[in-house]
């Protein structure tokens, strides 16, 4: 008889380097969502997530990385580094464009995306293959 050798592998998750946020884009009203869903782009959320780190942390905030990695809808997907996410999301949190009547509402933050991709999506998937 053969004796059977088994072999065990073992690794280790290292700390992520980066944080992930889930935004939402909240809208003051009703009217204003319906003329402004489609309008969203990576340009507009860069715009409203450097207004935000600008007016919460001054020249500082807008030196952080910040990696957009999805929008769909009024859902961004950001990546920050994780020694700086504290501090995004209170920026984001407090933030909101009274003139534009809408505010950035955080869904989900952690440091692997899988997880963060998985929790709210402001009633919409965010992460899918359907069109």
């Amino acid at each position: 008889m053969k004796d059977s050798v088994t072999t065990e592998a073992a690794f280790t998750l290292r700390r992520s380097p980066y944080s992930y946020l889930h935004l939402c884009v909240k809208y003051a009203s009703a009217s204003i969502a319906t003329k402004r869903m489609d309008s969203l782009d990576e340009i507009t959320a860069r715009a409203y997530l450097n207004s935000a780190l600008q007016q919460f942390l001054g020249l500082t905030g807008t030196a952080i990385p910040i990696d957009i990695l999805k929008v769909h809808r009024q859902n961004v997907c950001i990546r920050v580094p994780r020694e700086d996410e504290d501090a995004v999301a209170a920026a984001l949190s407090q933030w909101s464009n009274a003139a534009a009547g809408l505010s950035l509402q955080i869904q989900a933050r952690g440091t692997w995306l899988g997880m963060v991709a998985k929790k709210g999506t402001c009633g919409t998937k965010l992460w899918t293959l359907e069109p």
